[in-house]
């Protein structure tokens, strides 16, 4: 699913508009029908709510859905931020068909208005600013969304959290609503995706409003949201009559002493993805522990007693998975280079042999092209330097990863791919839980075995961190995030289905 721009989601709007043909207003009835049924799903008769309204479209559809909830015997308060008397004509529209309900609608018009409002028992929906909005909100209207984010229990965004742009930096005083959840239209918008806006955000709901999907062909577009469904399309079928040789051989070369369980949980995972043939290389000091813990693995051991050194014999059919637990020693950092100056397959790197690289950077154009880089945030800022911001940082991102040729997964809440192209895919699977020792072992276990069955190197890390991600929320149908630790990610994989 393509990220649109503010001016390419207004262009797709008109599109729809001349070319369906559709009335403006029906395409604003459309949304917000569609909005209205994804908000009854969880909300019982009994729910009160308090619908703010701006005097724009976004507005509009606050209008219509408060609309809806009458309809449907929901009792509704109904308040539009009057900062201007610029109303739009859809949302003049709206609003003569409320009233016509007889619907009592309060107009605020200055902070002082807000005395009379209490919103602290009801659900709150949030239509005051949409998609247009391209500087800070200010004034009274300001004062009525801090309003909100103190005295609502619960608070549900249409579109977009009012305050918030759609693409562009925020200042940390900038007022936003601190939604609870986010039901958008046609497409994420970009600033849904980073740690400086995303939390405003809470759960997101992405609705197809039906706008023609010919013209959304037409934008260039270099950042793609994953979704279930795309991710279903990359996934190969199993043939009947195949063996474990047609699924590839992934090897992980980790572990060191007193962080073997990193690669323990990266075996296990490479198994969990479907790889045919899974084995470890590891210091002495980790042969019994994974002979032990995870029995259909095969287990080579390096020179080293404690730790990884000495060279590597590589084997051309095998895929790599190189890094967890490892650690940074001078003998393993040596050990680090002889692979690199060997292997031929795209390798899987992450933790300490990242940190090898950011201290190593030469070992870069050594790398096999389409390797895969797993970093977090700050590993990241080891290999590229400080970042003022995200957009800044997913800058350097897709110049790193244009430059090597390299694919990088960022780890974080939104995880983001980028591929040597340009492109860059953002992935919302997963939940808080999973901000836990150990999760990046698994994951760098299933992208290695992934990759081993013939996965692409870009579809490999798109199929992994959404595999990951799924698992860890099917983990949380059943503990509490707090719960959640990384060997459950490894358990609940088998569970996932696209």
């Amino acid at each position: 699913m393509k990220i649109l721009s503010a001016e390419q989601q207004g262009i797709l709007d008109n599109y729809t508009i001349e070319n369906e043909p559709v009335s403006s207003t029906d395409l604003m009835e459309r949304a917000a029908r569609r909005c209205f049924r994804k908000i009854k799903e969880s909300c019982s008769r009994d729910t009160v709510f308090s619908v703010f309204c701006g005097p724009g479209n976004n507005g509009g559809d606050g209008l219509v859905i408060a609309r809806y909830l009458i309809e449907n015997d929901y009792r509704v308060h109904c308040f539009v931020a009057q900062f201007t008397d610029n109303f739009s004509q859809d949302f003049k529209v709206n609003l003569e068909r409320l009233q016509r309900m007889g619907q009592e609608i309060k107009f605020l018009k200055d902070t002082a208005d807000l005395q009379a409002v209490t919103i602290n028992s009801s659900v709150v929906i949030d239509a005051i600013f949409g998609t247009g909005l391209s500087r800070p909100a200010e004034g009274f209207v300001k004062n009525i969304i801090q309003f909100i984010n103190e005295n609502a229990r619960y608070i549900l965004s249409v579109d977009v959290p009012s305050g918030m742009y759609c693409e562009g930096i925020h200042e940390s005083e900038d007022a936003i609503i601190q939604a609870n959840e986010t039901i958008t239209f046609h497409a994420p918008k970009l600033n849904f995706f980073f740690p400086e806006t995303g939390n405003y955000v809470g759960k997101l709901s992405v609705l197809d409003i039906g706008l023609l999907a010919e013209k959304d062909k037409d934008f260039e577009v270099k950042h793609i949201f994953l979704t279930k469904e795309y991710v279903r399309g990359l996934i190969k079928k199993r043939q009947r009559f195949s063996h474990k040789g047609t699924y590839g051989h992934a090897q992980l070369i980790a572990g060191s002493y007193g962080k073997m369980g990193a690669c323990v949980l990266a075996v296990k995972a490479a198994l969990r993805s479907g790889a045919g043939l899974v084995s470890a290389l590891v210091p002495e000091c980790g042969l019994e522990i994974l002979q032990n813990s995870v029995p259909a693995a095969m287990v080579d051991v390096n020179d080293g007693k404690n730790y990884l050194s000495g060279k590597a014999d590589v084997n051309v059919d095998r895929y790599y998975g190189v890094g967890t637990g490892m650690g940074t020693s001078a003998e393993t950092a040596i050990f680090l280079k002889d692979i690199v100056e060997h292997v031929r397959n795209p390798l899987v790197i992450d933790a300490d042999a990242l940190n090898i690289l950011a201290e190593s950077p030469e070992l870069l154009a050594e790398l096999p092209e389409n390797s895969i880089l797993t970093p977090h945030p700050r590993e990241f800022q080891r290999l590229v330097g400080k970042f003022k911001n995200s957009y800044e940082r997913l800058e350097k991102q897709q110049e790193f990863s244009s430059k090597h040729k390299l694919i990088v997964v960022l780890k974080d809440a939104v995880t983001i791919i980028s591929a040597p192209e340009g492109f860059c895919y953002f992935s919302d699977f997963g939940n808080p839980g999973m901000a836990t020792g150990g999760a990046g072992d698994v994951l760098t276990g299933i992208i290695t075995g992934l990759l081993a069955q013939g996965y692409t190197p870009e579809n490999a890390a798109k199929i992994g961190v959404a595999l990951h991600g799924m698992a860890g929320t099917r983990v949380v149908e059943v503990l509490t995030e707090e719960a959640l630790i990384a060997e459950d990610i490894v358990d609940y994989l088998g569970r996932v289905r696209f």
